[in-house]
């Protein structure tokens, strides 16, 4: 998924890793955020990245996979929830490396 990400945008990368960028204040700021005529070329550029990076996710996964992430608000917490469905933890992954260099000495 990284070099998927980063092969589309390195900006959008970042986005699912740290969470989105943040609007950029304008001199006055739209009275609704969803009028995207109000924004500037710099605020639209943050909402397309942003946006990107929350459509790649769905892309590349599963329906099944789409299930757990589609209560997500942010990429980020898409992104945390998959890991954790499939990395583990910190604490899952260091029992997993311990398990596994014991195993290695065993032999």
């Amino acid at each position: 998924m990284k070099i998927y990400a980063k092969s589309y945008d390195a900006k959008v990368w970042c986005v699912i890793k740290k969470g989105n960028y943040p609007l950029l204040a304008a001199a006055q700021p739209p009275p609704d955020p969803e009028d995207i005529d109000e924004y500037t070329d710099e605020q639209m550029a943050v909402v397309h990245v942003n946006d990107n990076a929350r459509n790649l996710p769905y892309n590349a996964i599963s329906g099944e996979e789409y299930e757990k992430i589609s209560s997500c608000d942010t990429t980020k917490e898409m992104w945390d929830k998959l890991e954790v469905t499939y990395e583990g933890t910190d604490k899952v992954k260091e029992t997993h490396i311990n398990m596994l260099v014991h195993d290695h000495e065993l032999f």
